[in-house]
C-alpha cells in the first residue's frame, strides 16, 4: 500500500468515525448490517463472536 493510499484510508476512517458520532440505534445497526458484522435483527454475525462477548460484558457491567 503506498503513502497515498494510506493516508486516503485514514481520511476515510476519520469521515467514518465523525458520522457514527450522530447516527441513531437504526443507523449504526444498518451500517453494520451493511459491513456483515450483524444481521437484520441486529445480533452479531458469527464470526464476530468476540464483538458479541464484549457487548454482554459491557451490558452486564453497566446494570451492576
Amino acid at each position: 500500500m503506498s503513502d497515498k493510499d494510506f493516508a486516503k484510508l485514514m481520511e476515510i476512517a476519520k469521515e467514518s468515525i465523525e458520522a457514527a458520532k450522530t447516527m441513531t440505534k437504526t443507523e449504526a445497526i444498518a451500517s453494520l448490517y451493511r459491513s456483515g458484522i450483524v444481521t437484520k435483527k441486529g445480533e452479531f454475525n458469527r464470526h464476530y463472536k468476540k464483538l458479541k462477548d464484549f457487548s454482554k460484558e459491557k451490558k452486564n457491567s453497566t446494570i451492576n
